[in-house]
């Protein structure tokens, strides 16, 4: 189905044959085509699919389209929604939302509910609490698995996962953890006591998310357990939150490595202005930082004035130590991030560096002279050779120390990637080029 199909339905006020054709469409689909409509006929085409299906719908919906559906409901239509939301969704959206929006549905809910939902709101951005959901399985070690079973069964339809059950004592405290299939192929008879495993991996409610979504992809959990500061269970993080937050931190890695600043609404929706302010202020910066490649060339007049042949080769040498640093930088950002490498393990990447930086810039190297014999005989032909070699090296040693450097001064080392590097090892290309050209001239 196209978005062009839902138009012509809505024209012809055909719904129910539009009722009929969305619901034979995934939940995320349904959302994308309401997100290309405007207010009007998005909330006229939310209303036709039943209420269990529009639920979840709303939570694939971007945060522009939820708010101008939740502006036009009314009350109990906006209660209903909500009330079929899994609580972390409710939680992640009502923090995208406008006041006035916050505001009318915690008056539509319980006390004990707008409780829970202002403690939740009042977790720190970016930590396990902010994360998290209650609608969680927990049993009790004195059950036997056929209770157990029977438990899981009855709450089911009100769990975000059922998959990972958690045994807690009376105060909640977090005693042992279950997967289904450990009840599954248990006898009916045997106490949860016996078979749970005590060896729990958790985080708390503090915990950096960054930090929850490693520990979820080293030890490949489908969720995680949270607990406060006494080990009781306060909630649990499921993996396809985990999955938002690497998709976000992978985008924000990506802008910074663009020096971009951060950009939280999506490209299509963002104004020119705001993209502007998020661009300019880095590429102000590298400008200032480019015209040391301007001092550079300036002090070397000298030298290019008695051979103008070099100017050619100029372009060429610099974006070669520029390109090699960015290499260098990318990969070892990429591995920092991964948790591959530490900050103690710079001095053996720097020796294995140096030796590919080396084999790599005599290779170029090989290939530059050729031109430059072409260009300009013997002479030309050793400078920009030698040139080429010692620039990929600098530039492949600069990409590869930054990262390094930011990071042990608690800076983000995707902040080294890109721009950054690439006009710092132009300034280094530009001195080297023409310190090797004036030594060999003897100028």
């Amino acid at each position: 189905m196209t978005l062009d199909r839902i138009k012509f339905l809505l024209k012809n006020k055909d719904y129910t044959r539009l009722k009929t054709e969305l619901l034979q469409e995934h939940q995320a689909d349904i959302a994308e085509f309401i997100n290309e409509l405007d207010a009007k006929t998005s909330l006229m085409v939310f209303r036709l699919l039943p209420k269990d299906v529009a639920a979840n719908v709303f939570a694939y919906l971007a945060p522009e389209s939820r708010s101008q559906i939740l502006l036009q409901s009314e009350e109990t239509e906006l209660h209903e929604i909500l009330d079929e939301l899994f609580f972390d969704d409710k939680i992640d959206f009502l923090e995208e939302m406008p006041a006035n929006v916050v505001k009318r549905i915690l008056r539509n809910s319980s006390e004990a509910e707008r409780k829970l939902i202002n403690l939740f709101l009042n977790y720190p951005e970016n930590t396990a609490g902010s994360l998290m959901t209650i609608e969680l399985v927990d049993l009790k070690k004195e059950m036997t698995v056929s209770e157990a079973l029977e438990k899981i069964r009855r709450v089911a339809p009100n769990r975000e996962t059922i998959y990972t059950c958690y045994v807690t004592d009376a105060t909640r405290y977090l005693e042992g953890i279950l997967s289904l299939r450990d009840l599954v192929i248990a006898s009916p008879e045997q106490k949860l006591e016996t078979i749970m495993r005590k060896k729990i991996i958790s985080v708390s409610t503090l915990d950096d998310k960054e930090y929850v979504a490693d520990l979820i992809k080293k030890y490949d959990l489908i969720a995680i357990p949270v607990t406060d500061t006494e080990n009781r269970l306060v909630g649990i993080i499921t993996v396809d939150d985990i999955v938002d937050v690497i998709e976000d931190e992978s985008t924000e890695d990506i802008h910074k490595m663009a020096s971009i600043g951060e950009i939280d609404v999506d490209l299509q929706e963002a104004s020119p202005m705001f993209l502007t302010k998020k661009r300019l202020p880095w590429l102000l910066i590298l400008v200032f930082v480019n015209i040391f490649s301007g001092l550079g060339i300036a002090l070397f007049e000298e030298t290019l004035q008695t051979v103008i042949a070099l100017v050619f080769f100029l372009p060429l040498l610099i974006d070669s130590a520029g390109n090699a640093g960015s290499q260098s930088a990318t990969l070892i950002i990429r591995a920092l991030a991964l948790g591959e490498i530490k900050i103690d393990d710079w001095l053996e990447l720097l020796k294995k560096e140096l030796v590919v930086s080396l084999a790599l810039g005599l290779s170029m190297a090989a290939a530059v002279s050729a031109v430059g014999f072409v260009r300009g005989g013997l002479d030309l032909a050793i400078v920009t050779s030698l040139s080429m070699a010692a620039v990929v090296l600098v530039g492949s040693t600069i990409g590869l120390c930054l990262p390094f450097l930011l990071s042990k001064f608690q800076l983000d080392p995707a902040t080294a990637s890109g721009p950054l590097v690439t006009s710092i090892a132009d300034i280094a290309g530009v001195i080297i080029y023409f310190s090797i050209a004036s030594w060999y001239y003897g100028i």
